[in-house]
């Protein structure tokens, strides 16, 4: 074999180990396409942000990962935009906001994403606020109005609407983590986010939360009623009143 030959052979022999080990681009695309869908299905298809860039907006990104990974959470997502932001209450609009409080207490958290989604949800068909002069108030607060016809004087349309979002917080966590865990979690709630002497804001939370966790059966049955709950037959047990 001249030297031409050898040398064609030896071409042909380290071109050939090159291509084994190099993948195409075709190959390429469908790893990062396997890694997007992966990722997508990771966070529920939520886009989660950070306000602020810190370690502890990361580790809350992080638990909040956790949850959407370790419970079916897709019947409680509404809006698919939340943001992570340190030293702020939650709140659900404009923008979903979950802060870092709770870093070492997943079920406080979740408890927590489940109130603000459920505020998307039942602001698809209750008006979040007081209708104006020659509205009418939609039938489910006036019937929440006449199970509470006293209800502190703190209380404005506002609670009422709480009433129904302190109730499916309830019930959702009900059904992902049992009913007794999911009322010691309510409770604890209240006692962090009310201190003494109460404001007139406090007294409100402590008495929707009071009724939602007393007068559970009551509540569910107006919502039932009104088509407002989102898991019917899962969760907490609800009897429809039948006249």
């Amino acid at each position: 074999m001249n030297r031409f030959s050898l040398a064609l052979v030896i071409g042909l022999f380290v071109a050939g180990c090159m291509s084994s080990r190099a993948p195409d681009a075709a190959s390429t695309s469908t790893v990062t396409d396997v890694q997007r869908t992966e990722a997508r299905r990771t966070d529920a298809g939520i886009e989660i942000s950070l306000a602020d860039e810190t370690g502890h907006t990361r580790e809350a990104r992080q638990q909040l990962r956790r949850l959407l990974s370790s419970y079916d959470l897709d019947p409680w997502i509404v809006t698919q935009e939340v943001q992570i932001e340190t030293g702020v209450d939650p709140h659900s609009h404009p923008v979903l906001t979950l802060n870092t409080n709770h870093l070492r207490d997943d079920e406080t958290q979740l408890s927590i994403f489940l109130h603000e989604q459920a505020h998307w949800f039942v602001g698809r068909s209750v008006r979040p606020f007081a209708p104006k002069a020659g509205e009418e108030k939609q039938a489910v607060i006036k019937d929440l109005e006449a199970l509470y016809p006293d209800p502190p004087p703190a209380a404005d349309y506002g609670t009422f609407v709480h009433l129904i979002v302190g109730w499916l917080e309830v019930d959702g966590m009900a059904e992902l983590v049992g009913e007794e865990r999911a009322r010691e979690v309510k409770r604890g709630l209240v006692q962090q986010y009310t201190e003494e002497p109460l404001s007139n804001t406090d007294k409100s939370y402590r008495w929707y939360n009071e009724r939602v966790l007393e007068d559970t059966r009551e509540i569910g049955a107006i919502l039932a009623e009104h088509g407002l709950i989102i898991t019917p037959d899962k969760g907490l047990v609800v009897q429809v009143n039948e006249e």
